[in-house]
């Protein structure tokens, strides 16, 4: 399934911010652009109450990460060497807790839900198992002050899940609090294939920063209130920030038949 997708290694048409619309979906979806900005996504007042329900429930670090990243929810990447049931019984707890904190502001999971049925596809819904495993969760809430280089592809990541015959991969990220400074996101035009697991720093997500010594690159700046979507299976890293740098996120992927789904 890896070796049979395409490679996009394009040069990008741009190196800026573009707008949400639906010309430009499908450009990110083919790698033609490096991301897509929806300014002004939330408003201050949003994300306040978002931030004090967060810290109200407290977050949760990624086992054997380094540098720690703190975690609100359940990721499918977790459990890639256990037991799927691990991850859909941890599923309803991920969920009830996200509307707990959801609740005392809004979704922004629904929210762009609705600008992607206008923009991208009418049929936008949570990635589904099976009717034994039932619906992933989507909507992880991350503090997350720096991130090794790495990438993000099911069909590596999860090759014997549903999720795993997606033909391209996205990922957003909602800034609910922006640190005072550094905590970019840089996005390079160097698309993951199954070679480049030779540069993969042993017992670590991280790999060699070799890998995309000349490629193109994006900075993503965060910006509270905004949300940015990228193509995922691109490498990608956060430089140090400092100062508290929130984001709520998942995955965009897009099954064969054209659907987009959700999962974190």
């Amino acid at each position: 399934m890896i070796e049979k997708l395409p490679l996009l290694t394009t040069k990008w048409q741009n190196s800026n911010d573009c707008e949400m619309n639906p010309e430009n979906f499908q450009l990110l979806l083919r790698n033609e652009i490096p991301s897509i900005r929806i300014s002004k996504f939330a408003s201050s007042e949003e994300c306040n109450k978002l931030a004090l329900a967060i810290n109200k429930v407290g977050f949760d670090f990624y086992e054997n990460v380094e540098p720690p990243i703190g975690k609100i929810g359940v990721t499918q990447f977790e459990h890639i060497n256990r037991d799927k049931i691990e991850y859909f019984e941890a599923v309803k707890k991920a969920k009830e807790t996200y509307d707990q904190v959801t609740s005392l502001s809004f979704d922004p999971l629904k929210r762009l839900t609705a600008i992607l049925r206008k923009n991208a596809s009418s049929k936008v819904q949570i990635a589904y198992e099976n009717e034994v495993y039932g619906y992933y969760f989507a909507g992880l809430i991350r503090h997350i002050n720096i991130a090794l280089l790495h990438l993000d592809f099911a069909p590596l990541d999860a090759p014997n899940w549903e999720i795993g015959n997606i033909t391209s991969q996205l990922v957003w990220n909602f800034y609910v609090k922006a640190p005072s400074q550094g905590g970019v996101c840089k996005v390079y035009n160097r698309q993951w294939q199954p070679e480049d697991e030779k540069y993969k720093t042993p017992a670590s997500y991280g790999y060699d920063h070799s890998l995309v010594a000349t490629s193109e690159v994006k900075h993503n700046i965060p910006l509270t209130g905004d949300l940015v979507i990228f193509n995922s299976r691109n490498f990608h890293e956060v430089v140090p920030a400092i100062g508290e740098r929130i984001t709520i996120s998942s995955f965009i992927g897009k099954m064969p038949g054209g659907d987009l789904v959700f999962w974190s």
